[in-house]
């Protein structure tokens, strides 16, 4: 969750260098999880410790939190299942932790059926359906139970 910033850094204070100043730039064009962050400070010429420390430092001031990360990254990506989720999310470097209480929010029934149902208002036949369903990470069963529902639907 959102932390008021530490006082030990405040917009006022000059950013020391150029790989915290390369920091900013990021964090006021997007959201990033740590990891990418020391990502891309490393490809931009930062070692191990000097990352992690700018890292820490943003994270203690408010600016980083994984945790509001997954959370929102699983709220806007309401046409993806849990699994398309989980793996995206852990490629970006968020802790198991966080992506629990994020997944715990989701609703996969609810979202298959509302992408379905657009879907077969669009004229796409079930079969499809199914196959467009697995492919955004949610469970087989699911999908073969919601495809055959907007099927039976069909006038």
């Amino acid at each position: 969750m959102w932390k008021p910033p530490d006082p030990l850094l405040t917009p006022s204070d000059p950013p020391e260098d150029s790989l915290e100043k390369y920091l900013l730039s990021l964090l006021t064009r997007g959201t990033w999880t740590e990891k990418q962050i020391k990502e891309k400070l490393k490809v931009r010429g930062a070692d191990e410790d000097r990352a992690e420390d700018l890292v820490r430092m943003y994270r203690n001031a408010g600016y980083l939190d994984d945790r509001s990360y997954a959370l929102l990254f699983a709220e806007t990506h309401a046409d993806w299942g849990r699994r398309r989720l989980r793996d995206e999310l852990r490629r970006r470097g968020v802790r198991e932790s966080f992506l629990s209480a994020a997944l715990e929010e989701v609703d996969e029934e609810e979202r298959a059926a509302a992408l379905a149902e657009e879907w077969r208002e669009g004229g796409m036949e079930g079969r499809k359906i199914e196959g467009r369903l697995l492919r955004r990470g949610f469970p087989p069963s699911l999908c073969r139970k919601i495809a055959r529902g907007t099927c039976d639907e069909d006038p």
